[in-house]
């Protein structure tokens, strides 16, 4: 197998690992509020937290697939993935962020657990209107 030929999709293979990530952290969050159980939290945060760290890579892979295969044209799918790739950053980070700055507050509830929470459930929503939006293009 010639490798030169291989076309290698770093888009492709990071927004299948967000994509993948983030709905399983949204369950395992809430099998947390369910049962109570730690662990559940924590594999949640993990999900996120390695799914957030590829959010850039996807996003500047997009970017530049748009550029290379699409010549750039603008289109109200790619104004929507520009804007909610954008917002799925901001959302995930900021989860992370909460978890980070306060880790106790999911389990003791109250304000900073309720933003985390919808935080990663909201981001979760964007990865799959994302999802979604890229699969136009198969």
């Amino acid at each position: 197998m010639n490798l030169k030929k291989l076309p290698v999709h770093l888009h492709h293979i990071g927004s299948h690992f967000t994509n993948g990530l983030f709905p399983v952290a949204s369950v395992l969050l809430v099998m947390y509020f369910v049962t109570g159980d730690r662990e559940m939290e924590a594999a949640a945060f993990y999900c996120a937290l390695f799914g957030t760290l590829a959010i850039p890579l996807t996003y500047l892979s997009g970017g530049y697939d748009w550029r290379t295969r699409f010549q750039g044209r603008r289109t109200a799918i790619f104004t929507h993935k520009l804007i909610f790739g954008v917002l799925f950053f901001l959302l995930a980070a900021g989860a992370i962020a909460l978890r980070v700055a306060d880790p106790e507050a999911v389990a003791v509830g109250g304000g900073i657990g309720i933003a985390y929470a919808s935080a990663v459930w909201l981001a979760t929503g964007c990865a799959t209107y994302l999802g979604h939006l890229g699969s136009k293009f198969i």
